[in-house]
């Protein structure tokens, strides 16, 4: 395996198509978690009662469909049906009438009918009695008379116009106008035969009266309604007519509203803090997102709480019924888990964006107040809860390696949230009672401790998800009786001293540096496993036996000597260490020489290549191998020498940091000359613990030597007996 494959795999530096892509693709995710459509829409029917106030959420002026057409209607019903003289009224019901005469005339004439069935017949046919005895009593040539007047009769009624208010007064006037030289009787038959056939003269033209009303409805202008914000426009227990439907429609209640300004809006707010997070892995670039499918899917777990958070915001805000439902959700928990998995301060900006977008959807976007108005405080509890909760979680979690900071981390954001809910509740002028806090500690309960649960549950998927190292990989590698340590520890027991002891003296100073201590001691026990397949070439293994070196020539030895970074690797990645910690293999020798056979082959070629005898590097890529490599170094440098003295330590220690120096071995990490300072002390304070002076102890006494030859004489328990004392 090639050794800089491993570091590129790590360190994976973004490019600017990357970085560009990154920014996109988070962007989207904003602007569609940000989209202003929300799912909570009012469901309501002409005649249901209202269960509480529904009030406008913006001030409305809009054009009323229902208000405008009963105006309209009111106009078409004021404006009077067209009538117009029909002529062919007056010939029609004189035909009617000698049709009616004709079949009188058959009953009278009918021999077949006594006096009684033809007055049957009569009262039958609508004839009143005194008219029907009239008929039957009347001569032929009386009859004839009756049946003429009646005609003119008529024939003078039909001749004007007749409204239809006008018919019964013509009816009426009949009798009055029936000829003098009739009988009474006579002149009522002749009336009674007319008045039935008296209809209006004057018909309706419906076309015309159509057009006329039609006239009347466009003269009417539209009727506009208006609405202030927050007015109420249902009171809670009245019913709900079709004016208020209308009403909470166009206030955006009933349907979704969608309006360019709005989206605008939010793709502006999308593209600055895409464009915050996409500067930030820019210019602070992380090991862990160094490749496009963890850059996308950060993108993923920067927008999803946003979204998560916007859809309950549009169901349960504004908060009418006191309950602090938008409080609830365990948003700390994505900044939490970016903390553990990757940086503090990346968790940091996160957290504080997340919490700004969240106030942006409560503040800013439509139809997000629904059934009320939102108030400044609102957007000040979700800043401050989900702001600050977050960066606490954050301090708390940042490189946790036991379980229960999870759970500490989680009560610090409950105790956070309460506290930001708590204060803001203070400054409110309708306070409740004991309930409101009730609800407000249960939100900032579920709240922070469902966050320390998520992140403690979630952060091995998602940091198998981004092929992030986590804390407990780092713990279960670090055990002395994992299976890899094991074999070192059985086949290569001087490499494996060696290790433990540089893991000791670079964890402390990782740890004062503000390096990862942990992935420092793991790096450390594992930097050097590449020694377990030729443990005999490595002089720490070789316990005073003979040498193999001795008989070998210089180049070759350098390559043997190096080849353990190859073995290492491949050993590493069949055992399926994670690649953070594989990087130590290679880096902690970076592109030095193998300095004893190199200068061993200089004594007898002073022009050797010295590239022979390199390390294949690369050189260290993070402060964390390059602690490792200072201090494999010093260690061994201290250990080879035999004045263990403070002052030869101390000067063993600055040697070897100026060498690395001077070298450029420390280029390409970010370790500052502080750190270098800091890590010298640190290594100086270790090392003369590990080495200090002891007092020589007197040779012991007589009786001491007795007593130990009688402890453990033959015959006795004990399995070892121990030479006779001189």
């Amino acid at each position: 395996m090639d050794p800089r494959a491993v570091t590129e795999r790590i360190v994976g530096s973004l490019t600017p198509p990357q970085v560009a892509l990154f920014f996109v693709a988070l962007a989207a995710l904003l602007v569609l978690a940000l989209f202003p459509i929300f799912p909570r829409q009012l469901r309501v029917q002409e005649g249901e009662i209202a269960v509480r106030d529904l009030r406008s959420p913006r001030e409305i002026t809009f054009e009323s469909a229902l208000l405008t057409e009963e105006a309209r209607e009111t106009a078409s019903q004021v404006v009077p049906e067209v009538l117009e003289f029909d002529p062919n009224l007056r010939p029609r019901q004189l035909l009617a009438l000698s049709t009616a005469m004709t079949g009188v005339l058959q009953i009278r004439e009918d021999e077949t009918l006594d006096d009684t069935a033809k007055r049957e017949r009569l009262l039958a046919n609508g004839y009143t009695r005194e008219s029907a005895d009239t008929v039957l009593t009347l001569s032929a040539e009386r009859w004839r008379r009756i049946v003429d007047e009646a005609a003119a009769l008529l024939g003078e009624a039909m001749i004007d116009s007749i409204p239809l208010d006008g018919v019964q007064a013509i009816q009426r006037g009949l009798l009055q106008n029936a000829s003098p030289d009739l009988l009474a009787d006579e002149a009522a038959l002749a009336a009674d035969l007319v008045r039935p056939l008296i209809v209006p003269t004057l018909v309706v033209n419906e076309e015309a009266t159509a057009e006329a009303r039609d006239a009347a409805r466009l003269n009417v202008a539209p009727v506009l309604q208006s609405v202030s914000e927050g007015q109420r426009i249902v009171e809670g227990g009245q019913s709900i007519d079709a004016t208020a439907i209308e009403m909470l429609e166009a206030a955006g209640l009933l349907t979704g509203r969608f309006e360019w300004r709005h989206l605008a809006s939010v793709v502006i707010i999308a593209l600055l803090a895409a464009g915050v997070f996409a500067l930030y892995v820019l210019l602070f670039p992380l090991r862990e997102v160094g490749s496009t499918r963890n850059l996308l899917l950060l993108a993923l777990l920067i927008a999803g709480p946003v979204l998560l958070a916007r859809s309950l915001f549009s169901l349960v805000l504004p908060d009418e019924d006191r309950l602090f439902l938008a409080y609830f959700l365990p948003l700390a928990a994505a900044p939490m888990l970016v903390a553990t998995l990757l940086e503090a301060r990346l968790a940091i900006v996160v957290g504080f964006i997340q919490a700004t977008l969240l106030m942006f959807s409560v503040v800013f976007l439509p139809d997000v107040s629904l059934v009320g108005t939102i108030q400044p405080d609102d957007a000040a509890r979700v800043l401050l809860v989900y702001g600050l909760g977050s960066i606490a979680g954050v301090f708390m979690v940042h490189r946790a390696e036991r379980p229960n900071q999870y759970l500490a981390g989680g009560v610090l954001v409950a105790v956070v949230a309460l506290a930001a809910l708590f204060a803001i509740w203070l400054l409110e002028s309708e306070r409740g009672g004991f309930d409101e806090i009730r609800w407000m500690t249960t939100a900032a309960l579920a709240n922070g401790l469902g966050s320390g649960l998520l992140t403690a549950g979630g952060f091995t998927v998602v940091g198998g998800l981004f092929g992030v190292t986590t804390r407990v990989q780092l713990m279960e590698l670090a055990q002395l009786n994992a299976p890899l340590l094991r074999r070192l520890q059985d086949e290569a027991s001087g490499t494996f001293h060696h290790s433990v002891i540089v893991g000791n003296l670079a964890e402390r100073a990782a740890d004062l540096v503000g390096a990862d201590a942990l992935l420092v001691r793991v790096g450390c026990y594992y930097h050097d496993i590449g020694k377990i397949l030729q443990p005999g070439f490595y002089i720490e293994n070789q316990l005073g036996g003979d040498n193999p070196h001795d008989d070998i020539d210089p180049q070759e030895s350098a390559r043997i000597i190096a080849q353990h970074v190859e073995a290492g690797l491949e050993l590493a990645q069949r055992h399926g260490l994670p690649v953070r910690v594989q990087a130590f293999i290679p880096e902690h020798h970076g592109t030095r020489l193998v300095p004893y056979f190199y200068r061993v082959a200089s004594q007898e070629d002073p022009k050797v290549d010295p590239d022979l005898f390199r390390y294949p590097g690369p050189k260290p890529q993070s402060r964390e191998t390059a602690i490792v490599m200072l201090a494999d170094s010093t260690e061994a440098m201290v250990r080879a020498d035999t004045d263990r003295s403070p002052e030869r330590i101390d000067a063993i220690v600055e040697e070897v940091l100026a060498e690395r120096l001077a070298e450029g071995e420390l280029e390409e990490c970010d370790l500052t000359l502080r750190d270098i300072r800091t890590i010298a002390a640190s290594f100086k304070q270790t090392l003369l613990g590990v080495y200090h002076p002891r007092i020589a102890y007197p040779e012991r006494t007589e009786p001491e030597r007795r007593a130990l030859i009688g402890r453990f004489r033959p015959g006795r328990r004990s399995a070892q007996t121990l030479p006779e004392a001189p």
